[in-house]
């Protein structure tokens, strides 16, 4: 074999294995290091290569080459060209079906989501109606759809996509029937021969109904027959029943609940909304102007330049005809381009946008622009949407990590370790390796003012914070300040994810959440910066730590006279125990007692809710201000004659979860000193929904439970982690902060003492006294009997198979019924009525999460089980074959397990 085809298998080699980016490995340069040849030589063979159409070329700096055949095969796409002018024209033809939609993985997630869903649904997908403005990409959505249905095996490759404009038939509803339906022949005057439909036509593929709102309420209804049963009549025959089998999608840009047939909407499962461009994040706007003027420049096949004011100007307008004005806009500006310029490059500036774009255009921008216009790349306009920030690359990669706690693979303590690693790292970035040592005065007045910040915070809350630390923390937003837009555009983008983390925070490390707000708030007011709320998340984790720093609910708080003296005594302590114990508050010898409550109050209300609190004084007449604390609901331990092996007693059982009367009577017992007890803790009655599956479904079955209530109740419905249940028993955390009166859900978690009451046994109205002998104390005796019917109308098992998948519930049943039977014939054991509804709740479930690809994967001790159940595992797959084949899903082992555990219970 000689060198230039040893190159080309080289080349090959690369272009498999490594991902299409700017990468050294494909230069020019790195193959000629890789052979030891001059780089001449193998530029030369590579260009050879390209002109036969076996090597594609990317004339960058410097420029890249890849193999065209392994790239094809990779991506499962098709190259026309072999000479690409950046890495980001060859990916924009590489992109599938949704990822050419541009926030497919943002604001367009949940519609996309539900599309999928709609053409995934056996047997024959889900009639789905696209709501939205014009111009919102309802058409590309549609298409798409199709390409997705391809893709994935769901139609076959000769499965057609027919879209039919319902407006353009507005004022000719017959001529509409007619196309739709087909007709024979005599059917009218003209019709010659029989003429097949669009229905008939579009039988195993797609039709597009656009603008559907647009038929009138009588050719709507003509299509009941056929959304129902798949058959219809010829316009002339009444007599012969044609079928078809295509996929149905409408789309309106109306209101349809009030332009369509009630009728028709009812035979219409799903519903999306597209939302108009001004309610899409800005970096979704940015990358379609990035995206379109990429797609001009390769139809021009010339390199695109925009002017600042241009791109500012298109990017700010207000598109009242969304993405198709957009685009318009696009396309517009570029021929104005094409017609004046004559060059290798084009560029697009403010007088190529179109005339009625400077109507709402800053006159001093106009006045201007010739003088202060400066010219970017395209290209490097995709830099301006992805940063290369070490703090970017921070808020990505702990939204990631976080997300592994919605998919419920970690425990929120294990985020938190990963967060603080995370964060640990980045501080590590900033202090040691990035070469930024404060040479401003802007950066020695933000050291300075934040110090000073610090400190307010520090004597507030009772805390020490290290010089370093604080350096740190002015290091971080003193970056923060450099990638302030692009920082506040991702933001925009994963708002709702960050609020849910926010939530989460300041429910579990509420003492945390509070300093790092405080310590942001005042150093936004102070210094100048506005920060986005992830940066909360970001110094709230910082704030925490260790895992067990924030006990639930337990504070320990030392008092006593003198500069120093209760905050020494309580850091002391914290670090003998290794664990954030105790809070220590210092005062002056002259202070009065009434000062002193007011104090203790102030302080402990941000710390709230607390149900056990020791307060150590040093001296007697301290004792008196728990007479002044306003705590209600929360038991109070006070010792006098506080002392750091007091202290260190104290906080060893305060570790140990011990409570306030255990821990005064140790004390009492082993030192000579004064206790009291002050008990008036009551926790609030709570039931709590679990379901084996996951957190989701416990939320849903919350939803109907709470909705069966005649009237609020004292007693929360709360769903929780059923695993935590299973591991923890009573003494879960959730324990500590109410009084659980029963559990509700799929599968017995076994905990002593609390009652479990089966879903199942809702559904079939069996041991609903149960249910009732917790909640009836609430209600009168109409209240009751309107409680026991909410719970049989939403507990009935097509209504809560409804509720909690997406699916058609009485299809599912059916389904899921002829698994259940075929799993007990297998496994020769007859469940009782009330385990088999059980069980249907859980496999209808379970199916949905399969289809969106949500299955649990991994559960502890899973090698063992199978093992040990190998068999029982085989015939429950077997039973769940036509299941499996009929969604085209797959069963995980650890399914299987918790399938088999309704057997065996």
């Amino acid at each position: 074999m000689d060198l230039k085809e040893s190159l080309l298998l080289e080349l090959e080699k690369r272009t498999r294995e490594h991902e299409l980016k700017e990468n050294d490995l494909f230069t020019a340069s790195s193959l000629a290091s890789f052979f030891k040849m001059g780089r001449n030589t193998i530029s030369q063979y590579l260009n050879d290569y390209v002109k036969n159409e076996k090597v594609i070329k990317v004339n960058t700096r410097p420029v890249y080459f890849f193999h065209k055949q392994a790239l094809e095969e990779k991506y499962e796409t098709n190259f026309n060209d072999c000479i690409y002018d950046s890495i980001a024209s060859l990916k924009i033809l590489m992109m599938k079906d949704f990822e050419k939609m541009i926030g497919y993985n943002g604001s367009l997630k949940s519609v996309i989501t539900h599309c999928k869903a709609a053409m995934s649904y056996p047997d024959n997908g889900l009639p789905i109606l696209i709501c939205g403005p014009t111009g919102t990409g309802k058409s590309m959505i549609a298409s798409l759809m199709y390409e997705y249905a391809s893709h994935q095996g769901i139609l076959k490759k000769d499965a057609k996509f027919i879209s039919v404009n319902c407006s353009e038939y507005a004022d000719n509803p017959e001529l509409l029937v007619d196309n739709l339906f087909g007709h024979v022949k005599g059917a009218y005057t003209g019709a010659d021969e029989d003429q097949v439909g669009l229905i008939q036509l579009a039988n195993g593929g797609v039709l597009f109904l656009d603008e559907v709102h647009c038929l009138k309420a009588e050719c709507q209804e003509k299509l009941f027959l056929f959304m129902d049963k798949g058959i219809f009549h010829r316009l002339g025959d009444n007599e012969k029943w044609y079928q078809s089998n295509c996929r149905l999608i409408f789309a309106t840009t109306e209101n349809p609940d009030q332009v369509l047939v009630h009728t028709l909407l009812r035979r219409i499962p799903i519903v999306v909304h597209i939302p108009s461009l001004s309610e899409r994040p800005q970096i979704e706007k940015m990358e379609l102007i990035y995206t379109m003027l990429m797609k001009e420049s390769l139809n021009l096949n010339k390199s695109l330049c925009i002017s600042n004011y241009a791109y500012k100007t298109i990017l700010s307008y207000d598109y009242k005809g969304n993405i198709g004005q957009l685009q318009n806009v696009i396309k517009a500006s570029c021929a104005r381009t094409f017609l004046h310029e004559n060059k290798d490059n084009y560029c697009i500036r403010l007088l190529d946008l179109p005339d009625y774009m400077f109507e709402s255009m800053d006159t001093n921008i106009l006045k201007n622009f010739d003088q202060n216009e400066k010219i970017v790349s395209v290209l490097d306009l995709n830099k301006e949407i992805k940063s290369d920030s070490p703090l970017m690359d921070l808020y990505d990669n702990l939204l990631n990590t976080f997300k592994l706690l919605e998919k419920e693979e970690e425990t929120l303590e294990q985020i938190i370790e990963r967060c603080k690693l995370l964060i640990q790292n980045f501080f590590d970035w900033l202090f040691f390796k990035k070469k930024n040592s404060f040479k401003s005065s802007n950066e020695n007045y933000l050291l300075k003012m934040l110090d000073k910040i610090c400190s307010i915070i520090m004597n507030k809350y009772s805390f020490t914070m290290p010089n370093t630390q604080i350096k740190i923390y002015s290091k971080v937003f003193v970056e923060y300040t450099k990638i302030v837009t692009d920082a506040q555009m991702w933001y925009s983008f994963h708002e709702e994810e960050v609020q849910r983390i926010l939530s989460l925070l300041q429910e579990q490390y509420p003492r945390d959440y509070l300093i790092a707000n405080e310590l942001l708030e005042n150093a936004c007011l102070n210094l100048d910066i506005k920060m986005d709320k992830f940066m909360d998340v970001i110094m709230t984790i910082e704030m925490i730590k260790t895992q067990k720093e924030e006990k639930e609910n337990v504070m320990g708080l030392i008092l006593c006279h003198g500069y120093s003296t209760a905050s020494s005594i309580a850091d002391t302590v914290n670090q003998l125990l290794g664990e954030h114990i105790f809070d220590g508050i210092d005062m002056e010898l002259k202070i009065s007692i009434d000062r002193i409550a007011q104090l203790v109050d102030d302080y402990l209300q941000h710390k709230e809710p607390i149900q056990e609190l020791m307060i150590l004084v040093d001296m007697g007449s301290l004792e008196g201000i728990y007479k002044r604390i306003r705590l209600p609901k929360c038991n109070i331990g006070i010792i006098d004659m506080v002392s750091t092996p007091v202290a260190l007693e104290v906080g060893n059982h305060i570790q140990q979860g011990h409570l306030v009367k255990d821990i005064l009577e140790e004390i009492k017992n082993n030192f000579n000193i004064s206790t009291r007890l002050i008990e008036e803790a009551k926790k609030q009655d709570a039931i709590l929904t679990i379901c084996a599956t996951g957190i989701g479904v416990a939320k849903k079955i919350s939803v109907l439970l709470t909705n069966s209530l005649p009237k609020p109740i004292p007693a929360k419905i709360i769903p929780y982690d059923y695993h935590s249940i299973v591991e923890n028993g009573v003494n879960d955390s959730i324990y500590s902060q109410y009084n659980v009166l029963m559990l509700v859900g799929t599968l017995d978690p076994k905990v002593e003492g609390t009652p479990f009451l089966p879903l199942e046994n809702l559904i079939d109205n069996d041991q609903i006294q149960v249910l009732v002998d917790y909640v009836g104390q609430y209600f009168n005796e109409e209240e009751l009997s309107k409680f026991r019917q909410n719970v049989m109308k939403n507990f009935a098992l097509s209504n809560i198979v409804n509720h909690l998948t997406i699916l058609n519930a009485q299809k599912v049943i059916d389904d899921v019924e002829e698994f259940v039977l075929e799993a007990q014939r297998l496994l020769d054991k007859n469940m009782d009525s009330t385990s088999r509804l059980g069980l249907y709740v859980h496999v209808a479930c379970l199916i949905e999460r399969l289809m969106l690809k949500q299955g649990i994967d991994e559960v502890e001790g899973m090698e063992t089980y199978s093992l040990e159940n190998k068999e029982q595992m085989d015939l429950i797959r077997q039973a769940f074959s036509g299941v499996q084949e009929h969604y085209s899903v797959e069963l995980p082992d650890p399914e299987i397990m918790y399938i088999l555990n309704y057997f065996q219970e």
